[in-house]
């Protein structure tokens, strides 16, 4: 990460790897990233609004961190067991 706005805002996201869930995350409004594409070539993008929460989203899966553990670990344990509930549940349909 380059730069950050430091405004942020809050919306609700949501991630495949939680089907149906959706909570309120803090993000910046704007961001600016310098990566490397396949043959290393150094390039920037920039995104605000959506585009930034997208890119940072996506800076946290290679970091190991998910969107919900932008929440208390409360509100997150109650999610995954929710999730895992629903996947028992689809699992004894088939």
């Amino acid at each position: 990460i380059v730069s950050q706005s430091d405004e942020t805002v809050v919306a609700e996201e949501g991630c495949l790897s939680f089907p149906s869930v959706f909570i309120p995350v803090e993000r910046p409004l704007e961001v600016t990233i310098r990566a490397q594409d396949r043959h290393g070539a150094y390039y920037e993008i920039s995104g605000e609004r959506l585009g930034a929460r997208a890119i940072l989203h996506e800076i946290d899966h290679l970091n190991g961190v998910l969107f919900i553990d932008h929440i208390s670990r409360l509100k997150r344990d109650m999610i995954v067991r929710r999730v895992m509930k629903d996947m028992r549940q689809s699992s004894s349909k088939s």
